[in-house]
Protein backbone atom coordinates (compact mmCIF):
# COMPACT_ATOMS: atom_id res chain seq x y z
CA UNK A 1 0.00 0.00 0.00
CA UNK A 2 1.63 3.23 -1.20
CA UNK A 3 0.30 5.31 1.68
CA UNK A 4 2.21 3.13 4.17
CA UNK A 5 5.62 3.46 2.54
CA UNK A 6 7.03 5.58 5.37
CA UNK A 7 9.72 5.43 8.05
CA UNK A 8 9.23 7.91 10.89
CA UNK A 9 12.26 8.91 12.95
CA UNK A 10 12.55 10.69 16.30
CA UNK A 11 14.53 13.72 17.48
CA UNK A 12 18.05 13.84 15.98
CA UNK A 13 19.67 16.82 17.78
CA UNK A 14 22.72 17.02 15.56
CA UNK A 15 23.61 13.31 15.54
CA UNK A 16 24.12 13.04 11.79
CA UNK A 17 26.41 10.00 11.96
CA UNK A 18 23.86 8.02 13.97
CA UNK A 19 21.13 9.07 11.54
CA UNK A 20 23.18 7.86 8.57
CA UNK A 21 23.73 4.45 10.16
CA UNK A 22 19.98 4.21 10.83
CA UNK A 23 19.19 5.22 7.25
CA UNK A 24 21.42 2.43 5.95
CA UNK A 25 19.71 -0.04 8.29
CA UNK A 26 16.41 1.00 6.77
CA UNK A 27 17.72 0.48 3.25
CA UNK A 28 18.25 4.11 2.21
CA UNK A 29 21.17 4.80 -0.14
CA UNK A 30 23.09 8.01 -0.76
CA UNK A 31 23.38 9.13 -4.36
CA UNK A 32 24.65 12.55 -5.46
CA UNK A 33 24.64 13.56 -1.79
CA UNK A 34 20.97 12.72 -1.16
CA UNK A 35 19.48 9.72 0.62
CA UNK A 36 16.60 7.89 -1.04
CA UNK A 37 15.06 4.44 -0.83
CA UNK A 38 15.08 2.00 -3.78
CA UNK A 39 11.44 1.10 -3.06
CA UNK A 40 10.38 4.76 -2.98
CA UNK A 41 9.82 4.81 0.76
CA UNK A 42 9.83 8.21 2.47
CA UNK A 43 11.37 9.30 5.73
CA UNK A 44 9.33 11.48 8.08
CA UNK A 45 11.17 13.60 10.67
CA UNK A 46 9.46 14.74 13.88
CA UNK A 47 11.63 17.85 14.34
CA UNK A 48 14.41 18.90 16.74
CA UNK A 49 17.29 18.69 14.29
CA UNK A 50 19.49 21.23 16.08
CA UNK A 51 21.21 21.89 19.44
CA UNK A 52 23.14 19.51 21.71
CA UNK A 53 24.75 17.16 19.15
CA UNK A 54 28.17 17.22 17.43
CA UNK A 55 27.08 17.52 13.77
CA UNK A 56 24.20 19.98 13.56
CA UNK A 57 25.19 21.48 10.20
CA UNK A 58 25.55 18.03 8.66
CA UNK A 59 22.17 16.99 10.06
CA UNK A 60 20.43 20.01 8.56
CA UNK A 61 22.02 19.53 5.15
CA UNK A 62 21.10 15.82 5.14
CA UNK A 63 17.52 16.37 6.23
CA UNK A 64 16.83 19.32 3.96
CA UNK A 65 18.30 17.54 0.93
CA UNK A 66 15.94 14.62 1.51
CA UNK A 67 12.94 16.92 1.88
CA UNK A 68 13.80 19.12 -1.11
CA UNK A 69 14.23 16.03 -3.30
CA UNK A 70 10.86 14.60 -2.27
CA UNK A 71 12.35 11.74 -0.25
CA UNK A 72 11.21 12.98 3.15
CA UNK A 73 8.69 15.06 5.09
CA UNK A 74 9.12 16.86 8.39
CA UNK A 75 7.37 18.84 11.10
CA UNK A 76 8.83 21.60 13.20
CA UNK A 77 10.30 20.88 16.62
CA UNK A 78 10.36 23.23 19.58
CA UNK A 79 14.12 23.73 19.08
CA UNK A 80 13.53 25.07 15.56
CA UNK A 81 10.77 27.35 16.86
CA UNK A 82 13.05 28.52 19.67
CA UNK A 83 15.87 29.20 17.21
CA UNK A 84 13.61 31.34 15.03
CA UNK A 85 12.47 33.25 18.12
CA UNK A 86 16.05 33.59 19.44
CA UNK A 87 17.33 35.16 16.21
CA UNK A 88 14.34 37.31 15.22
CA UNK A 89 14.41 40.92 16.52
CA UNK A 90 11.25 42.13 18.24
CA UNK A 91 10.64 45.43 16.49
CA UNK A 92 7.99 46.74 18.91
CA UNK A 93 9.59 45.77 22.24
CA UNK A 94 13.26 45.61 21.33
CA UNK A 95 15.50 42.62 21.88
CA UNK A 96 14.39 39.30 20.45
CA UNK A 97 11.32 37.09 20.64
CA UNK A 98 13.30 34.64 22.81
CA UNK A 99 15.47 35.89 25.67
CA UNK A 100 19.26 35.80 25.38
CA UNK A 101 19.72 34.79 29.00
CA UNK A 102 22.17 32.14 30.19
CA UNK A 103 19.52 29.42 30.09
CA UNK A 104 18.53 30.07 26.48
CA UNK A 105 22.12 30.52 25.28
CA UNK A 106 23.23 27.31 27.00
CA UNK A 107 20.50 25.35 25.24
CA UNK A 108 21.41 26.83 21.84
CA UNK A 109 25.20 27.09 22.23
CA UNK A 110 26.04 23.97 20.21
CA UNK A 111 24.25 25.34 17.17
CA UNK A 112 25.81 28.80 17.57
CA UNK A 113 29.31 27.33 17.79
CA UNK A 114 28.93 25.04 14.80
CA UNK A 115 27.64 27.86 12.58
CA UNK A 116 30.04 30.58 13.78
CA UNK A 117 31.80 30.66 10.40
CA UNK A 118 28.62 30.06 8.38
CA UNK A 119 26.36 33.00 9.19
CA UNK A 120 24.66 33.25 5.81
CA UNK A 121 24.13 29.50 5.68
CA UNK A 122 22.47 29.52 9.09
CA UNK A 123 20.29 32.46 8.07
CA UNK A 124 19.03 30.36 5.16
CA UNK A 125 18.25 27.46 7.49
CA UNK A 126 16.33 29.80 9.81
CA UNK A 127 14.17 30.87 6.87
CA UNK A 128 13.67 27.22 5.98
CA UNK A 129 12.61 26.43 9.57
CA UNK A 130 9.77 28.93 9.14
CA UNK A 131 8.31 26.82 6.33
CA UNK A 132 8.11 23.61 8.36
CA UNK A 133 4.53 22.68 9.28
CA UNK A 134 3.44 22.38 12.90
CA UNK A 135 1.82 19.00 12.19
CA UNK A 136 1.18 16.50 9.41
CA UNK A 137 -2.02 14.62 8.78
CA UNK A 138 -1.73 11.98 6.08
CA UNK A 139 -4.27 9.39 4.99
CA UNK A 140 -3.14 6.70 7.42
CA UNK A 141 -1.31 8.51 10.24
CA UNK A 142 -0.43 11.80 11.92
CA UNK A 143 2.87 13.38 12.96
CA UNK A 144 3.52 16.13 15.48
CA UNK A 145 6.54 17.08 17.54
CA UNK A 146 5.09 17.08 21.05
CA UNK A 147 1.32 16.79 21.40
CA UNK A 148 -1.71 16.09 19.22
CA UNK A 149 -4.67 17.84 20.83
CA UNK A 150 -7.46 17.76 18.27
CA UNK A 151 -8.96 21.01 19.57
CA UNK A 152 -5.64 22.79 18.97
CA UNK A 153 -5.15 21.16 15.57
CA UNK A 154 -8.65 22.22 14.50
CA UNK A 155 -7.86 25.77 15.62
CA UNK A 156 -4.60 25.81 13.65
CA UNK A 157 -6.40 24.42 10.59
CA UNK A 158 -9.18 26.98 10.83
CA UNK A 159 -6.69 29.82 11.14
CA UNK A 160 -4.65 28.26 8.32
CA UNK A 161 -1.59 28.31 10.57
CA UNK A 162 1.19 26.11 9.23
CA UNK A 163 4.60 27.77 8.96
CA UNK A 164 5.91 30.61 11.13
CA UNK A 165 4.81 34.17 10.41
CA UNK A 166 5.63 37.39 12.35
CA UNK A 167 2.13 37.33 13.83
CA UNK A 168 2.57 33.75 14.99
CA UNK A 169 5.93 34.61 16.57
CA UNK A 170 4.29 37.44 18.48
CA UNK A 171 1.36 35.40 19.77
CA UNK A 172 3.28 32.14 20.19
CA UNK A 173 5.85 33.73 22.49
CA UNK A 174 3.46 35.83 24.61
CA UNK A 175 2.76 33.54 27.55
CA UNK A 176 1.20 36.23 29.73
CA UNK A 177 -1.42 36.87 27.10
CA UNK A 178 -2.54 33.26 27.28
CA UNK A 179 -4.21 33.46 23.88
CA UNK A 180 -5.67 30.48 22.05
CA UNK A 181 -2.84 30.80 19.54
CA UNK A 182 -0.21 30.70 22.30
CA UNK A 183 -1.62 27.53 23.82
CA UNK A 184 -2.14 25.85 20.44
CA UNK A 185 1.43 26.53 19.31
CA UNK A 186 3.11 25.74 22.62
CA UNK A 187 1.15 22.58 23.39
CA UNK A 188 1.75 21.30 19.86
CA UNK A 189 5.50 22.00 19.92
CA UNK A 190 6.35 21.68 23.62
CA UNK A 191 3.64 19.49 25.14
CA UNK A 192 0.86 20.00 27.65
CA UNK A 193 1.75 20.78 31.26
CA UNK A 194 -0.04 20.60 34.58
CA UNK A 195 0.73 22.78 37.59
CA UNK A 196 1.97 20.88 40.63
CA UNK A 197 0.40 21.48 44.05
CA UNK A 198 1.95 24.34 46.02
CA UNK A 199 5.29 23.45 47.54
CA UNK A 200 6.10 20.73 45.01
CA UNK A 201 8.64 20.93 42.19
CA UNK A 202 11.29 18.87 40.41
CA UNK A 203 14.63 19.42 38.66
CA UNK A 204 14.53 18.83 34.92
CA UNK A 205 17.24 17.39 32.63
CA UNK A 206 18.82 20.85 32.21
CA UNK A 207 19.06 21.41 35.97
CA UNK A 208 16.19 23.89 36.14
CA UNK A 209 13.55 23.77 38.89
CA UNK A 210 10.07 23.27 37.47
CA UNK A 211 6.68 23.65 39.09
CA UNK A 212 4.77 22.16 36.16
CA UNK A 213 4.96 18.60 34.81
CA UNK A 214 4.47 17.55 31.23
CA UNK A 215 1.43 15.37 30.71
CA UNK A 216 1.77 11.84 29.36
CA UNK A 217 -1.13 12.39 26.99
CA UNK A 218 -0.38 9.11 25.20
CA UNK A 219 -0.92 7.00 28.32
CA UNK A 220 -4.03 4.87 27.96
CA UNK A 221 -6.92 5.72 30.33
CA UNK A 222 -6.91 2.22 31.83
CA UNK A 223 -3.23 2.66 32.77
CA UNK A 224 -3.87 5.85 34.75
CA UNK A 225 -4.49 5.50 38.46
CA UNK A 226 -1.72 7.50 40.17
CA UNK A 227 -0.17 10.86 39.37
CA UNK A 228 3.07 9.17 38.28
CA UNK A 229 1.10 7.45 35.51
CA UNK A 230 0.25 10.74 33.84
CA UNK A 231 2.83 13.35 34.97
CA UNK A 232 6.38 13.15 33.63
CA UNK A 233 8.95 13.87 36.35
CA UNK A 234 6.31 13.78 39.06
CA UNK A 235 7.99 14.46 42.45
CA UNK A 236 8.42 11.41 44.69
CA UNK A 237 6.38 13.12 47.40
CA UNK A 238 3.18 12.93 45.34
CA UNK A 239 3.85 10.30 42.65
CA UNK A 240 1.80 7.65 44.47
CA UNK A 241 -1.16 9.98 44.98
CA UNK A 242 -4.33 8.97 43.17
CA UNK A 243 -5.44 11.12 40.27
CA UNK A 244 -8.17 13.47 41.60
CA UNK A 245 -11.63 12.53 40.37
CA UNK A 246 -12.29 16.09 39.20
CA UNK A 247 -9.10 16.34 37.10
CA UNK A 248 -9.12 15.32 33.45
CA UNK A 249 -5.91 14.92 31.47
CA UNK A 250 -5.79 14.68 27.68
CA UNK A 251 -5.74 11.08 26.45
CA UNK A 252 -5.23 10.13 22.80
CA UNK A 253 -7.30 7.13 21.76
CA UNK A 254 -8.12 7.90 18.12
CA UNK A 255 -7.95 5.01 15.66
CA UNK A 256 -5.56 6.94 13.39
CA UNK A 257 -2.09 6.64 14.96
CA UNK A 258 0.03 9.67 15.76
CA UNK A 259 3.83 9.64 15.95
CA UNK A 260 5.79 12.21 17.97
CA UNK A 261 9.08 12.93 19.73
CA UNK A 262 10.18 15.47 22.36
CA UNK A 263 9.96 13.56 25.65
CA UNK A 264 13.45 12.11 26.24
CA UNK A 265 12.21 8.63 27.08
CA UNK A 266 14.68 5.92 28.10
CA UNK A 267 15.02 2.16 27.76
CA UNK A 268 13.62 0.22 24.83
CA UNK A 269 10.83 1.77 22.72
CA UNK A 270 7.34 0.41 23.31
CA UNK A 271 3.85 0.58 21.85
CA UNK A 272 1.73 0.45 24.99
CA UNK A 273 -0.65 2.74 23.16
CA UNK A 274 -0.56 1.59 19.51
CA UNK A 275 -2.33 4.80 18.50
CA UNK A 276 0.18 7.23 20.09
CA UNK A 277 3.84 6.31 19.68
CA UNK A 278 6.77 8.33 21.00
CA UNK A 279 10.02 8.07 19.00
CA UNK A 280 12.31 10.21 21.19
CA UNK A 281 14.63 7.99 23.24
CA UNK A 282 17.28 10.53 24.25
CA UNK A 283 19.80 10.25 21.42
CA UNK A 284 21.42 13.44 22.73
CA UNK A 285 22.03 11.79 26.12
CA UNK A 286 23.70 8.61 24.83
CA UNK A 287 20.33 6.99 24.18
CA UNK A 288 19.06 5.58 20.91
CA UNK A 289 17.74 7.00 17.67
CA UNK A 290 14.40 5.37 16.94
CA UNK A 291 12.50 4.92 13.70
CA UNK A 292 9.13 3.26 13.17
CA UNK A 293 8.75 1.47 9.85
CA UNK A 294 5.20 1.36 8.56
CA UNK A 295 3.96 -1.44 6.38
CA UNK A 296 0.87 -3.46 5.55
CA UNK A 297 -0.20 -7.04 6.23
CA UNK A 298 -3.62 -8.53 5.61
CA UNK A 299 -4.91 -5.04 4.85
CA UNK A 300 -3.81 -3.58 8.18
CA UNK A 301 -0.99 -1.25 9.15
CA UNK A 302 2.11 -2.81 10.66
CA UNK A 303 4.61 -0.93 12.81
CA UNK A 304 8.17 -2.05 13.49
CA UNK A 305 10.83 -0.24 15.51
CA UNK A 306 14.32 0.07 14.02
CA UNK A 307 16.90 1.54 16.40
CA UNK A 308 20.48 2.73 16.43
CA UNK A 309 22.59 3.54 19.48
CA UNK A 310 24.69 6.71 19.29
CA UNK A 311 27.85 6.29 17.23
Amino acid sequence: MQHLQYDIVGDIHGHADTLEVLLHKLGYKRKFGVYSHPENRKMVFVGDFIDRGPKIRETLHLVRAMIDSGNALAVMGNHEFNAISFHTPHIEKGGFFRDHSFKEIRQHIGTLEQFKHFDSEFAEFLEWFKTLPLYLELDAFRVVHACWDQEHIDFLKKRKISGITPELLTLGNYKKGGSKTYHAVNDTLKGKEARLPDGHSFIDKDGAERHECRIQWWALPEHRTKLKDVLIGCPDSICEHSIPADVSYLSYTDAKPVFFGHYWLSGEPDMKNPSAICLDYSVAKDGILVACRLGEKYGKMTKEFVTQRVV
